[in-house]
């Protein structure tokens, strides 16, 4: 990234990568002059980066509905890099600005949604602001196993109001891992019922 910033004359400005381009792929070009890209990927050939594939959390989470929470990998954009690193990014950009709002949600003691048929998604909480701009995840041994956050899995996030971060456990808190020099405590856990 600091790279791309250089090249373009705007150093520091997290911000400008992000507005810089339409959609995520075109994102993804953009930084490939950047890395050692042996694949581009988009929807029509996504598994030559790897296919669909699921990614567990550092810990066995509640996904608000009774079941673990996973994410599937990003489909519109993602890079095999040449050591086999698969890495995917995503603009958080609306109407050419680095702020948006989401929704909240407020959980009871087992990590499930509160109902309330008076909220716009019908459970509890509360719509926040955002200001990130975009993230990139990386998965650093490609579709292998562990496939979960924080042991394989990792993502940043950036802005210019809240800087280059990865300071939370459910995007494998990198700032953790590169201070300590060992990666946070995860769990081993099947998907399914939480």
């Amino acid at each position: 990234m600091n790279q791309w910033n250089a090249k373009n004359g705007t150093i520091g400005d997290y911000d400008a990568f992000w507005l810089s381009q339409d959609n995520n792929f075109d994102l993804l070009k953009s930084l490939s002059k950047e890395l050692n890209v042996a694949q581009l990927c988009n929807e029509s050939n996504i598994e030559k980066c790897g296919g669909h594939y699921t990614v567990r959390q550092y810990k066995k989470l509640n996904d608000g509905h009774g079941n673990t929470q996973t994410g599937s990998i990003g489909i519109s954009a993602r890079a095999l890099l040449s050591n086999g690193m698969l890495l995917w990014l995503g603009s958080e950009a609306k109407n050419g600005a680095c702020y948006h709002t989401y929704w909240s949600y407020e959980k009871d003691s087992n990590g499930a949604y509160i109902p309330d048929p008076s909220s716009p998604t019908g459970y509890k909480g509360e719509e926040k602001p955002s200001y990130n701009c975009g993230y990139i995840y990386f998965d650093t041994n490609g579709k292998k196993s562990p496939n979960q956050i924080g042991r394989d899995v990792f993502g940043i996030t950036f802005s210019n109001a809240q800087g280059v971060n990865s300071t939370t456990d459910n995007i494998g808190n990198l700032n953790y891992v590169l201070a300590n020099d060992k990666l946070i405590e995860t769990e081993n856990y099947q998907h399914g019922k939480y």
